[in-house]
């Protein structure tokens, strides 16, 4: 007897459901093994299983414009039968490849980034920078926290709260009000010094983020920071606003790639953060 059609679209829905599972349990497999390792002269340095599997596939890479590297499973130890989707998924949150594609006929797809191509080059440069940093006593800097979550209080409980909740699972170290301020602080003075003292913000902006003393002061004040050094650091995060109610009210960030949390959960915010750190890192 063939199926019915409500019965195709929940055996639909189960399986897609199963990827999902699958996807995030290999994220976190990834992460657990991507933040124990060190970084050197502010380059994350790649496990050895990671650094095997790159240079493989940095070996069959024929120099293709668009950096797509096709081939065959077995050209990997066998070692990794059971583990090269964990291996593709770590080298894309290492930001060494932007996609990768796994066939049950045992053929497999990458994409290089720029950095995973120069990647070997760029670690023999930090060590040999880290090498001179340490005979000239130099100890490279690095911000106080990965990140400062901006944001309205009107939309703590609904949202930011769990999105602080969903980023601190990466053990990275945040900014975030609720967590830093205690009794007696001077609110205003700890604030901007957050600003300073962090490597990336998220901006949660809404319409209660809209004309609010402290929220566009910390805008601006990480704009500033980015117009001067000329590194990314403001990452935009639409909730429940369009990109065209943003440029009417903040028109300096209608250039800036945003992303909106309609289209993209929470563990999905997490792991691009969790990317553009470890380029940074790197």
């Amino acid at each position: 007897m063939s199926k019915t059609s409500y019965e195709k679209a929940i055996e639909k829905q189960i399986k897609a459901a199963e990827r999902r599972e699958k996807k995030e349990r290999l994220t976190k497999q990834a992460l657990s093994v991507i933040n124990g390792q060190p970084s050197i002269s502010g380059m994350r340095i790649l496990d050895a299983a990671s650094e095997e599997v790159l240079r493989i596939i940095l070996d069959l890479y024929d120099g293709n414009v668009e950096r797509s590297v096709w081939n065959e499973t077995e050209v990997f130890p066998p070692a990794y039968d059971y583990s090269l989707g964990l291996e593709f998924e770590k080298l894309e949150l290492y930001g060494m490849i932007t996609s990768s594609t796994m066939s049950v006929d045992g053929s497999w797809g990458v994409l290089l980034t720029p950095q995973g191509i120069t990647y070997f080059d760029d670690k023999s440069k930090a060590y040999e920078k880290e090498k001179t940093q340490q005979e000239n006593g130099v100890k490279p800097m690095r911000k106080q926290y990965d990140v400062f979550i901006s944001h309205a209080n009107k939309d703590k409980s609904d949202y930011v709260d769990s999105l602080y909740m969903a980023i601190r699972k990466l053990g990275v170290n945040i900014f975030y009000d609720s967590e830093v301020l205690s009794w007696g602080d001077d609110w205003k003075k700890v604030l901007l010094e957050g600003t300073e003292k962090s490597e990336f913000a998220i901006i949660v902006i809404s319409e209660n983020f809209f004309g609010r003393e402290w929220t566009e002061r910390e805008l601006e004040e990480f704009l500033k920071r980015q117009n001067t050094s000329g590194q990314k650091i403001v990452l935009p995060l639409l909730h429940n606003i369009s990109l065209d109610m943003l440029k009417e009210q903040y028109p300096t960030l209608a250039d800036i790639q945003c992303i909106d949390t309609e289209r993209f959960s929470k563990e999905d915010i997490t792991v691009l953060f969790a990317k553009e750190l470890i380029k940074r890192l790197k």
